[in-house]
């Protein structure tokens, strides 16, 4: 009866569906299939790779395109004098200020004391300048000898005597004077000859040396002058030849400033070594003298600057300004600093206020390509665009070109720098493009790029096209000349209104149409006079 009962309270399950889904799929993949196989293939049109362009006139421009971020002019400072107390600073880093704008104000009193510091540094100049020696010079002769020549006169510039001459005195430092002559006489080193001088009367002489029948002999220094034509004799009295004299080992004395306000010495004297020769006057200053009146020029400006500014008390700006850095603090003296002991001492007369860049022009800088950048140069004008400032193009000029290049990914790049005029839109940190026209022709022949073939050194085209094989033939060479990458000039080879064919490689042949505006080759699209078809 249990087992019975338990038979009796059993559910009768529904019988389970069979899934059709996955044989209707596999059906339509083996239909599929089967459908691919038996469809003949689409055949290759000849030709459906082959394009034409015709040489028409346009214009060609070719640029040189460089991105960068706007940045301020070339910075400079606004300098006040040490030792000022900053009373209230008005502008900080980032600010920009009108010229006239009050910029800090410092404490009178400290103005006065600086003031005074300056007068004080002018008296020690004054002072100096007036130790400084006479504007005179004495020269004198560094070694022993004898004067042959004086050059100069008294009232004399001597530059004009060193133009002419090459020296103001001429010394002879051992004694002797020399000439030289050429002879067939057979004279041995050290032979004694006759010197017939000019006023009939003789010097001894001694063969010095001999080269192929020229001889050098010398004789005293003392009467006989430089330039002086003389004879020379055997001691029996027979001519071996003439020649002019000259100081067998001179020493040029040499002055090329000032006037000359004495001479000491006389011709043919005999002079020692420290001897006043000359003394030259109206000497132009040396270089220490110069610094002195320098530096005083320099500590009168402050004096002004100071004076003015003890007037108000106030700092205010030069110029239209963005504030890039301020080293001013309230409370403190300007140019102090804290020695070893922490004490507080003056570091310098003048005292960087504050960092500052023009508002009316802004800089760009952009790395230009080793390839272009010899057509890059200053003075050239740039086509400026804004991403934040739309349908609007700028005019830029380039202010400079690295002369030394740059790594970048590999590649060397010379830095350019661009000024542009501030407009008040502009705003420092924003993405600019500059677009440099570096070559620009007009009314010239032009092809697409891609239409030319290269092989073995030869530019050419193809002329023709065998609409049944779609071959080519007909190669044309050509002269080419100015190219923007996409276009290029021709120069000869072709006339205008003639046609070319050319092969391009695209994955658009394997569709019967290409999408609507696409064009193959290097040209997305043809370029200005030039049918591309």
């Amino acid at each position: 009866m249990e087992g019975k009962i338990m038979s009796q309270d059993k559910v009768k399950l529904p019988a389970k569906r069979r899934k059709w889904w996955p044989w209707v799929l596999v059906v339509l993949l083996a239909a599929l299939v089967t459908a691919v196989a038996v469809i003949p293939p689409r055949r290759q049109v000849p030709g459906a790779n082959i394009r034409q362009a015709t040489l028409e006139r346009g214009s060609l421009t070719v640029t040189v395109i460089g991105t960068g971020q706007l940045g301020y002019d070339e910075s400079s400072e606004i300098e006040v004098p040490a030792g000022l107390l900053v009373d209230h600073i008005y502008f900080d880093a980032g600010d920009q200020a009108a010229r006239g704008d009050l910029m800090a104000t410092f404490d009178s009193l400290s103005i006065r004391l600086a003031i005074d510091r300056v007068l004080s540094e002018i008296d020690n100049l004054d002072l100096a300048i007036a130790r400084t020696p006479a504007d005179t010079r004495v020269v004198r002769s560094v070694q022993a000898g004898r004067v042959k020549a004086i050059y100069i006169d008294k009232n004399d510039e001597a530059a004009t005597a060193y133009e002419k001459h090459g020296a103001a005195l001429l010394l002879s430092l051992d004694g002797r004077m020399a000439v030289t002559f050429e002879s067939p006489a057979e004279l041995e080193r050290d032979d004694k000859l006759e010197i017939l001088l000019s006023d009939g009367r003789s010097r001894e002489g001694t063969v010095e040396k001999r080269d192929r029948g020229v001889y050098s002999v010398t004789l005293t220094d003392d009467g006989p002058e430089p330039g002086e034509r003389v004879t020379v004799r055997t001691k029996e009295g027979e001519e071996l030849g003439q020649g002019d004299l000259y100081v067998h080992r001179p020493l040029a004395i040499i002055a090329t400033e000032g006037k000359v306000k004495q001479i000491h010495v006389s011709n043919n004297q005999k002079i020692s070594a420290g001897k006043a020769l000359f003394t030259l006057e109206d000497l132009p200053a040396g270089p220490a003298y110069d610094q002195l009146f320098a530096d005083r020029e320099e500590w009168e400006k402050k004096l002004r600057e100071l004076l003015e500014l003890e007037k108000t008390g106030e700092l205010r700006a030069p110029f239209d300004l963005f504030v890039l850095d301020t080293r001013l603090k309230e409370g403190e003296k300007t140019g102090e600093k804290a020695d070893m002991a922490n004490r507080l001492q003056e570091a310098e007369s003048v005292f960087p206020a504050f960092t500052v860049a023009p508002t009316g022009r802004f800089a760009l800088s952009i790395n230009i390509d080793e390839l272009d950048v010899l057509s890059v140069r200053k003075g050239q004008q740039a086509a400026i665009t804004f991403d934040a400032i739309e349908n609007q193009v700028f005019v830029g000029t380039i202010d400079r070109v690295a002369a030394a290049a740059i790594e970048a990914g590999g590649i060397a790049k010379y830095p350019a720098r661009i000024l542009i005029e501030a407009d008040q839109r502009m705003r420092p940190g924003m993405s600019v493009t500059a677009t440099i026209t570096v070559d620009e022709k007009k009314d010239i022949l032009l092809l697409p790029v891609t239409a030319l073939q290269e092989s073995g050194g030869r530019i050419f085209v193809y002329t023709a096209k065998d609409e049944k094989s779609g071959s080519l033939t007909g190669e044309v060479d050509l002269e080419t000349g100015l190219s923007d990458g996409d276009r290029v000039e021709i120069t000869g080879g072709l006339r205008e209104g003639e046609t070319v064919f050319y092969k391009v490689t695209t994955t658009d042949n394997l569709f019967p149409f290409s999408p609507p505006g696409h064009r193959t080759g290097r040209n997305s699209q043809a370029g200005e006079g030039t049918a591309d078809e």
